[in-house]
């Protein structure tokens, strides 16, 4: 019966969407954008996830169509959208700019306010995985567990941890110096547009990349190492521009 159930269970995580970059990925986001404290915060929107179902699930991904470009009018209509169930598209533009909310108006109110960054930050690790900005079609569903560890299956054998998230962390800051520094302005009403412009940005370069991948002939099923890491370096480029902005 044991069997049975870890069977089922495994296959009903695999034909889900909700997927995405492994949790040391995730981890190495937050501390390639300077941020250790929060390294482990990085992973509560995954465990909340396998609890809440479809509550947090659509907070993780947007079924973009092809063609459809990511404005930042799309980001901020999105934030209605957070933690909203029966929406089989998903809201993850949105839901970034909702945590933050949540992040600022539990400071302002004297609450702990880490929890929310901390899910603010994986959704913003979402943001740059190809699979979670196309469409949920066959090639999608082929090929989405697959990339999800991409760069973490390189490393030595049973790898601590730590050492894994501090490896992934570094490659991924050697390619966050090959972008543009991102600054949001500290203006809460400033801060808002400008982060939906960036979010839109790297939605719609991740969205081209996925979609790229499904038209090559033949399909190119996995993202190469490099393009994963340069893919995870403007999550954390993005995390370390908003943490300067708003964290106290």
């Amino acid at each position: 019966m044991l069997t049975y159930v870890i069977i089922v269970s495994a296959a009903a995580l695999s034909a889900t969407q909700t997927m995405a970059w492994h949790d040391a990925t995730h981890m190495a986001v937050v501390k390639a954008a300077g941020l250790d404290d929060y390294v482990y915060l990085a992973v509560g929107a995954d465990m909340a996830k396998e609890k809440a179902g479809a509550v947090e699930g659509g907070n993780h991904y947007n079924n973009t169509p092809r063609g459809v470009k990511v404005t930042s009018e799309m980001v901020l209509a999105q934030v209605r959208d957070y933690n909203k169930q029966g929406d089989s598209d998903g809201h993850v533009y949105g839901a970034i700019v909702a945590a933050l909310n949540d992040y600022l108006i539990r400071g302002a109110g004297g609450k702990y306010d880490r929890y929310p960054f901390g899910y603010a930050a994986h959704y913003i690790g979402d943001l740059s995985m190809p699979f979670h900005n196309i469409a949920y079609d066959a090639f999608n569903r082929a090929n989405h567990a697959a990339n999800d560890g991409i760069v973490e299956t390189t490393g030595p054998r049973d790898e601590p941890m730590d050492a894994k998230v501090a490896r992934l962390a570094a490659e991924i800051q050697k390619r966050m110096g090959r972008l543009p520094v991102v600054q949001l302005s500290t203006d809460v009403k400033r801060f808002h547009k400008e982060l939906a412009v960036q979010i839109a940005a790297i939605a719609n370069r991740a969205a081209a990349l996925g979609y790229a991948m499904a038209s090559a002939n033949p399909q190119r099923t996995r993202l190469t190492e490099e393009e994963a890491y340069m893919q995870l370096a403007q999550s954390a480029q993005l995390l370390k521009a908003v943490a300067a902005a708003i964290m106290r």
